[in-house]
């Protein structure tokens, strides 16, 4: 609920402080008197944006506060507690100042914030009805959002919205996986032909160079056979060795008089045993040497072998054991790949099924509030002088479409104004005035579903009737302020009669500048007021015998 409302240096007015009743209030006065600034400043407090040009003449910049009571708006709780906004009494106030350079700042409870985040604040504290939200209620989004209020279909909202949530990260994991490089069924065939092909040549992993050494023994095995013969003979096997002649030295030394070579002995017992060990090695060596001449050209057959497919696979041949495991590894991660893709495939048709039945669900429960909701309309509206329309909100499911957060309903508000009338979409068929009715009825019909207190601005949406439809906007526009903050430009002495508070808005001119100013009016006043907006400048006892029953409170 709008407890009151500062405003300075708005446009036209110096500076006002207003408090208002918790139930109808109406707002009058001449054209132009300023009935829309109200709204503008109010409309500005709540995060619309600022302009300079809304500055008046009297200050150097603007303030507005506005002072809120949510003891009953569950909605604004909500907010404050998810926002971890403190709150105290249940009070919120609202700040905006604007300067000259068209600076602003917004203070809520104090506390700095943004303007989206007011914005959002305000949603869930007052709702304006006027010429551009009847546009906006054209809108398909608007009416599926109407839907869902009056059906309180959160839950299956969620659910649907949770289950989308799931599906879109499937979809963006397969999108993932496909950017990995997935390979085509061409490049798979390739791949598995050169896995085959380097499988049955089995290279193990030094195999390459094993064989060039191989080949080099095997080529020169005559020579070698030879040359280490020589070397045994020399070493140890031929008459004249080396381990013989160091061996005598070695026995002479030891037993020599008169100089002590116990040093050389050492060295020489040290070179025999090296001698010893070289002769052994080179009679392993010998063992290992193989001259034939086939073990040759099997050596050179697969060398060729292996230089051959390693130019097929266009790697060098030292390379190819490496390129081999490479392959192998590159064929293992494209099977995983498809495994992966398969489950993943599988995934998303369970997932999207899951989606398509809590869509399906939400549809259902939508058809049922809207068969609901379109029976009460049709009878509110007809008693807001549209007396033979008829109103019908239909939903279309449609499954084709792809997957929305809030489902694949389609929704349409539809009407008949006359008799005999085909049902046709509300935004070809229904004219401003007749919109400005439905949009009442469509606001308390829905508020009759919602235990959520809020505020009401409907700024003339009474434009273009009159009469008995005038007196029944205005009872209606009461009934919703039972439970609810209603607040009403108008024109009509019809609308303003049913208020629990009437505000007069007069402008005047004060030295070089014309200010707004707003007047809370007593009964009397009230009289007078309703009798000018009958009968024009000159009041009659008939205009004020008519104020008189026009007068509702």
């Amino acid at each position: 609920m709008l407890q009151s409302l500062y405003i300075r240096n708005f446009v036209l007015i110096d500076q006002l402080e207003l408090d208002f009743h918790p139930k109808m209030s109406v707002f009058t006065g001449e054209t132009g008197a300023g009935k829309s600034i109200l709204l503008g400043a109010l409309s500005l407090a709540l995060g619309a944006r600022g302009e300079v040009g809304k500055l008046g003449p009297f200050a150097t910049n603007c303030e507005i506060i506005a002072y809120f009571d949510i003891q009953n708006n569950k909605q604004a709780q909500n907010w404050t507690s998810h926002n971890e906004w403190p709150t105290e009494n249940n009070e919120l106030i609202i700040r905006r100042q604007i300067n000259e350079q068209g600076r602003s700042k917004l203070w809520i409870n104090g506390r700095p914030a943004p303007a989206n985040q007011v914005q959002e604040l305000g949603q869930s504290l007052i709702q304006i009805h006027g010429q551009h939200d009847q546009i906006k209620l054209l809108q398909t989004q608007t009416q599926r959002s109407i839907i869902d209020a009056h059906g309180q279909l959160t839950p299956q909202l969620e659910d649907t919205a949770q289950a989308y949530i799931n599906y879109q990260a499937l979809l963006k994991e397969q999108n993932v996986l496909q950017q990995t490089g997935a390979l085509n069924e061409e490049q798979k065939q390739l791949l598995r032909y050169q896995c085959d092909e380097l499988d049955q040549l089995a290279l193990g992993i030094d195999e390459y160079e094993q064989l060039h050494q191989q080949l080099t023994t095997a080529t020169y095995a005559q020579d070698l056979i030879l040359n280490i013969e020589q070397g045994l003979n020399n070493l140890q096997d031929g008459e004249h060795n080396a381990l013989n002649f160091l061996a005598k030295t070695h026995n002479q030394l030891k037993e020599a008089q008169g100089m002590d070579f116990a040093t050389i002995v050492a060295m020489l017992d040290e070179s025999m045993i090296n001698v010893t060990e070289a002769y052994n090695e080179l009679k392993n060596q010998q063992q290992q040497i193989d001259n034939d001449p086939e073990l040759l050209h099997e050596i050179e057959q697969r060398l060729d072998l292996i230089n051959t497919i390693a130019r097929r696979q266009k790697v060098m041949p030292e390379l190819l054991y490496g390129h081999h495991q490479q392959l192998l590894e590159q064929l293992q991660q494209s099977v995983d790949l498809a495994q992966k893709q398969a489950r993943l495939e599988n995934d998303l048709s369970l997932s999207l099924q899951i989606y398509q039945q809590k869509a399906q669900l939400l549809s259902q429960a939508r058809t049922q509030a809207a068969n609901t909701l379109s029976q009460q309309i049709t009878e509110m509206i007809q008693q807001l002088g549209l007396p033979e329309a008829r109103f019908r909100i239909d939903v279309s499911y449609e499954k084709d479409k792809s997957a929305k957060k809030d489902g694949n309903d389609r929704v349409e508000f539809m009407v008949a104004i006359n008799k005999g009338q085909t049902f046709q979409p509300l935004s070809k068929t229904a004219s401003g005035g007749e919109l400005s009715r439905i949009s009442l009825a469509i606001e308390v019909c829905c508020q009759r579903q919602n235990n959520n207190s809020q505020s009401f601005i409907f700024d003339e949406i009474d434009t273009g009737i009159g009469g008995a439809t005038a007196e029944k906007v205005g009872a209606i526009m009461q009934q919703l302020s039972r439970d609810n903050q209603v607040f009403a430009v108008t024109h009509l002495p019809q609308v303003a009669g049913h208020a629990h508070d009437h505000l007069l808005i007069s402008k005047s001119s004060v030295g070089e500048h014309t200010t707004s100013k707003v007047t809370h009016l007593n009964k009397q006043q009230r009289i007078e007021e309703l009798a000018r907006m009958t009968g024009g400048e000159t009041i009659t006892k008939a205009t004020l015998a008519q104020a008189k029953e026009f007068l509702k409170l």
